[in-house]
């Protein structure tokens, strides 16, 4: 699991502090009577929907190959979450790249009911997919923190554990499979990489798993502006160092 390590040069935040963080954040999944038509206009102005969103429409509609855009898309990001949030320690017993294809498995069958946010689907299904994910680690922190612990996985091993998204048509498998084998080193998570350990915690809790900032402040001790600030500068870096890449998907507010 080498390709991880460097994301894991600080300590991340305490699984459990992010717990409280469920009354400031809404549900991306919750029902909304309004939210299952995205607005043609919002306040007069046309909705133009980001490229990831077209194809989230695209792939409820049964279109695979906008399937496999999107999976090919997010997953980066949702294994650089994962790599952070289980640590050195962890990753010996557990593959990042198994619990984002566990998220994948929870999420595809959910497509279609999901909701938009402001005519937009990719920051949605992007939080759905972290939030996922996060509660799979917190599962398996308590797990091990039980004495309940698998064999400790082969360095490299990105086929450690069984397929879980066996229950999807073979189709829809194969693209989360090979969009993880293709994506797991690609140059997301080297740009990610090359942040301040402190602007690395801030892309995780506030760009991909969408805290709001005042948590954000809380769990790393700063002020709100200075999160902002802090959050805006890597994003831009990010942002010009990969054009036209998933950190366009990633919150600007």
């Amino acid at each position: 699991m080498a390709q991880h390590d460097t994301l894991q040069r600080r300590r991340p935040v305490p699984l459990a502090a992010t717990r409280r963080t469920r009354k400031h954040n809404r549900n991306p999944m919750s029902s909304d009577p309004e939210a299952d038509h995205p607005p043609e206009s919002m306040g007069g102005t046309p909705v133009v929907l980001d490229m990831t969103s077209q194809h989230v429409r695209r792939a409820v509609d049964g279109d695979l190959s906008s399937l496999g855009w999107v999976v090919r898309r997010l997953t980066p990001l949702l294994i650089a979450q994962a790599g952070w949030r289980l640590g050195p320690m962890m990753r010996r017993y557990y593959d990042p790249e198994d619990l984002v294809n566990d998220a994948w498995a929870v999420a595809l069958p959910k497509l279609a009911g999901l909701p938009p946010r402001d005519g937009r689907y990719s920051p949605v299904l992007l939080r759905f997919l972290s939030t996922t994910l996060l509660n799979r680690v917190n599962n398996l922190v308590k797990k091990h923190l039980r004495g309940d612990r698998p064999g400790v996985v082969p360095a490299g091993d990105g086929d450690s554990g069984g397929d879980p998204l066996n229950f999807l048509p073979a189709d829809a498998s194969g693209v989360v499979t090979a969009a993880i084998k293709r994506e797991v080193r690609s140059t997301v998570l080297e740009c990610i990489d090359e942040l301040e350990p402190i602007d690395r915690e801030i892309i995780m809790l506030r760009g991909i798993e969408q805290h709001s900032p005042q948590t954000v402040a809380e769990l790393l001790g700063l002020t709100t502006d200075a999160v902002g600030m802090r959050y805006h500068r890597a994003l831009k870096r990010l942002r010009e160092r990969l054009p036209d890449s998933v950190f366009d998907d990633l919150i600007t507010d």
